[in-house]
């Protein structure tokens, strides 16, 4: 597992330039114009575009078959991209949430309390998706994983988002917002801790779905 967890992380490492770009971008995108959102979006992008990250260099320097005919446990080459995914999005999350402390007390008119409770539903999403997309990239593999990424994901965004932005649908807006406003006023630590630990469970049962899926794989 060693061996495979640090040659994912040399994989991982060639796209690290493109992920601090990013990064700086949308700290400086957060700082200037559109406030804490931009974190969570940090966390949500790059935690979705892991599976195909990983798995697609693995795909292009012929791991994935070679993997196949060598003598090691298949669950620990599945197991050694989900615990990546973890920690990279841990990290991830960890540095979101700096950036929206920080954030929060340079404009005091924002809410430290409702900027980390959005911060945290994001991270149950990042989470969920991860996840989802880690269990499609191994059935499918990694080219057709990245097309029905956009069915999967982006799609739903840009409609969610043309909803909010044209009016469209201003009842449902509505309804999101007083339900925002509802979840903010509440003591919300315990539920967002139970949310994250079944996003866990979800995330778990991922693993054990991608693994039968590999387990079946032939050359």
């Amino acid at each position: 597992m060693k061996a495979m967890l640090y040659a994912d992380w040399l994989n991982l490492r060639q796209s690290l330039r493109s992920m601090l770009f990013l990064l700086i971008v949308f700290a400086f995108a957060a700082f200037m114009w559109s406030g804490p959102m931009f974190f969570i979006t940090i966390v949500a992008m790059l935690s979705i575009l892991m599976p195909a990250t990983l798995c697609g260099s693995d795909q292009a320097y012929g791991w994935d078959k070679l993997s196949l005919s060598l003598p090691i446990l298949r669950r620990e080459v599945v197991g050694s991209k989900y615990l990546m995914g973890l920690v990279v999005n841990f990290a991830l999350f960890a540095l979101a949430a700096a950036m929206t402390v920080t954030y929060s007390f340079v404009d005091p008119s924002t809410s430290l309390r409702d900027n980390l409770l959005a911060l945290s539903c994001g991270e149950v999403i990042s989470l969920l998706l991860m996840g989802l997309m880690f269990a499609i990239t191994f059935k499918f593999g990694a080219e057709k994983s990245r097309y029905i990424l956009i069915g999967v994901v982006w799609v739903p965004i840009l409609a969610v988002a043309a909803i909010v932005k044209l009016d469209i649908m201003p009842g449902m807006v509505g309804a999101f917002d007083r339900g925002f406003a509802r979840l903010t006023a509440a003591p919300a630590v315990l539920p967002i801790a139970a949310v994250l630990l079944v996003c866990l469970a979800v995330y778990a049962a991922c693993y054990a779905l991608s693994v039968h899926t590999y387990q079946r794989k032939e050359l």
